[in-house]
């Protein structure tokens, strides 16, 4: 996240950075982002950019940040919603993403930052606090009804989350590269979050295991 000096410039300054950084995410992809672009367009120095941010990764991460509140606040209503049901809160968390980079301000933005796995990895760490490494997913365990899964401890519920939010990045990938498709795209991704609820073997042939 930006450093203290960036938080304390003057308001004009930072919104003017913000959208230089904003404007540089929508017309590249995310490997391709220019520093020099940015801030070139902000009227900065480059050692001034380094102030504020430690790289080009801090810098999503702080872009993202609106994304990463409400992405947490759809979390909390559907988990209420759905009594912590782990499959629809998926659902739940690609229509908002698919909704949030339909919002005239993101499209361009989205599609570029939504298309790399780089970001998809950065938003996974950001989510988790950076501690992805020991598979605590604190940003969405607490809403979680694990009573009615068919587990034996937490890490099977780590090893369902991987699953989940493996599927739900590739359908992220498709939404954003091809947008025409949108409903097609949820439509199969509903039907492989139904297959990994209720699994693919007939109940009745489990005895013969």
């Amino acid at each position: 996240m930006p450093t203290e000096t960036f938080m304390n410039l003057p308001v004009e300054k930072k919104n003017k950075l913000i959208m230089a950084i904003k404007k540089e995410f929508a017309r590249v992809p995310y490997d391709k982002v220019s520093i020099n672009k940015i801030v070139q367009e902000a009227d900065i120095s480059r050692g001034s950019f380094y102030m504020y941010f430690k790289d080009k990764e801090d810098m999503l991460g702080f872009i993202l940040s609106k994304y990463y509140q409400e992405l947490i606040a759809t979390i909390k209503k559907s988990s209420n919603d759905h009594e912590g049901d782990l499959f629809a809160i998926f659902r739940d968390i690609l229509r908002f993403t698919a909704d949030f980079g339909m919002e005239e301000d993101n499209i361009a933005f989205c599609m570029n930052i939504f298309t790399s796995d780089k970001v998809h990895s950065c938003i996974t760490a950001e989510l988790s606090f950076r501690d992805i490494k020991d598979k605590n997913y604190t940003w969405i365990r607490p809403y979680i009804n694990s009573s009615n899964l068919n587990i034996n401890s937490e890490e099977d519920l780590y090893d369902i989350l991987e699953i989940l939010i493996s599927v739900t990045q590739k359908a992220v990938m498709q939404l954003f590269l091809h947008i025409e498709e949108r409903d097609k795209i949820i439509k199969k991704y509903d039907k492989k979050i139904e297959i990994l609820k209720h699994g693919m073997v007939k109940e009745n042939l489990w005895c013969y295991l």
